[in-house]
């Protein structure tokens, strides 16, 4: 018998070893097909396709809440075709945290990047009557996926987390920011021409947002520090979310304008009513008990007058004791150096002290009157003019009261 006849023959082996590696080659190109296929896909659902759109949302203030005073912003990001409809929040906080409030006087403030759908989002601010409008921003393709890539790292748990900064790191900032990574030079050269000329003054332009809630407006002034009052770029004021819908409408990007026009997505019903100044009216009807008073007997009026002074007094040193930790211990810039500790400082304890009285009045009159010269022209200064004028009322009373027992026979 030959051998190439013979079952086990060496044409047989070289045969089937042929046929194995050909199938092994096979089966390998149809996985690295499938392999590469599957990668294309995943890539291709990563990223926006041409229906896409990429929008700045600017949301109006409510005094209903401390942090939605001044308005908020947000990205809107939508896709048809990749059904995609969500909306990016730089100001998302946890309220519930129990050191929340003490981190946020301590200036050590976290917030986090979130994401929403758009309903959702909207439906909140639809709740609190604040108005929603949206900017549609004239980017390539190019550069919407790469900010819609941006976005997705910066959602991620380990990068998600920012210290809250008012003027430096907040929900405006931020989209700032992600703007200049997406575009690069050209919105950096862009943003700088429509900043070009001097700004306002921290304080003014925060006071602008609070001139119809006189007790945010004595609040928020009172915490101010004197770096609040420096003249700065108007650069600065793009921190408040409606400065920046405006410098956005404004900007030229490419020798186009690099918004298309705003759309208002909800407007709220705005009540015209309104509300009486009841704080306004509240010191100054008490400074004029007192300018009364000292027409009366002390019989008459000498228990009301210390109830009221002692409140007033209790109230403000309680208020200047917490103003000199927030000078000391917190790391916002904003409250370092606060000049309103002229007048209100936990130092009128002094008044209980019968001989330290008129010296520690007329130093502290002096002090008040020294601040009402250093922010006369601010435009806070109107409503703060009714808790010095008490302030100024009282004082003079008690020289008053000492001059009178001092003359009185023993």
């Amino acid at each position: 018998m030959q051998l190439s006849q013979y079952p086990f023959s060496e044409n047989n082996i070289t045969g089937h070893l042929m046929q194995k590696y050909l199938i092994i080659l096979l089966v390998l190109l149809l996985y690295q097909n499938t392999f590469a296929a599957s990668i294309d896909l995943k890539n291709q659902t990563s990223l926006l396709s041409d229906k896409a759109a990429v929008s700045v949302l600017t949301c109006g203030k409510t005094s209903k809440y401390l942090y939605a005073l001044f308005g908020h912003s947000a990205i809107r990001i939508t896709d048809e075709e990749r059904q995609i409809d969500q909306v990016y929040n730089y100001g998302t906080f946890d309220n519930d945290d129990p050191d929340f409030y003490i981190n946020f006087i301590n200036g050590r403030m976290k917030y986090s990047l979130s994401v929403s759908d758009y309903q959702s989002f909207l439906q909140e601010y639809i709740i609190n009557g604040q108005s929603v409008v949206a900017q549609k921003l004239k980017l390539t393709l190019q550069e919407k996926n790469k900010l819609f890539s941006l976005l997705k790292e910066e959602i991620k748990p380990a990068n998600k987390y920012y210290y809250y900064d008012f003027v430096r790191n907040n929900c405006a900032t931020k989209i700032v920011d992600l703007l200049a990574k997406t575009l690069g030079p050209d919105f950096d050269h862009a943003l700088s021409e429509i900043n070009k000329g001097r700004g306002n003054t921290i304080r003014d332009l925060i006071s602008k947002y609070l001139t119809a809630d006189d007790h945010y407006m004595i609040g928020m002034n009172l915490l101010l520090g004197k770096k609040t009052d420096v003249v700065s770029a108007r650069s600065v004021s793009l921190f408040l979310p409606d400065t920046l819908h405006k410098r956005l409408d404004h900007m030229q990007l490419r020798k186009m304008k690099f918004t298309e026009p705003a759309v208002f997505l909800f407007i709220p019903y705005q009540d015209q009513a309104n509300a009486p100044d009841f704080i306004k009216g509240t010191l100054y009807g008490l400074s004029l008990i007192f300018l009364i008073s000292g027409q009366l007997s002390k019989d008459k009026v000498g228990y009301l007058n210390k109830l009221i002074t002692m409140t007033v007094f209790t109230v403000i040193s309680l208020a200047g004791f917490f103003l000199l930790y927030l000078s000391v211990f917190s790391s916002l810039e904003l409250v370092k150096y606060n000049l309103s500790i002229l007048w209100c400082h936990p130092l009128y304890l002094l008044l209980a002290f019968e001989k330290l009285r008129k010296p520690a009045a007329i130093i502290f009159l002096i002090s008040i009157f020294l601040y009402i010269l250093c922010y006369f022209n601010a435009m806070s200064f109107p409503v703060l003019l009714p808790v010095l004028l008490l302030l100024i009322v009282i004082l003079v009373f008690q020289i008053q009261q000492q001059k009178t027992s001092s003359l009185s026979p023993d």
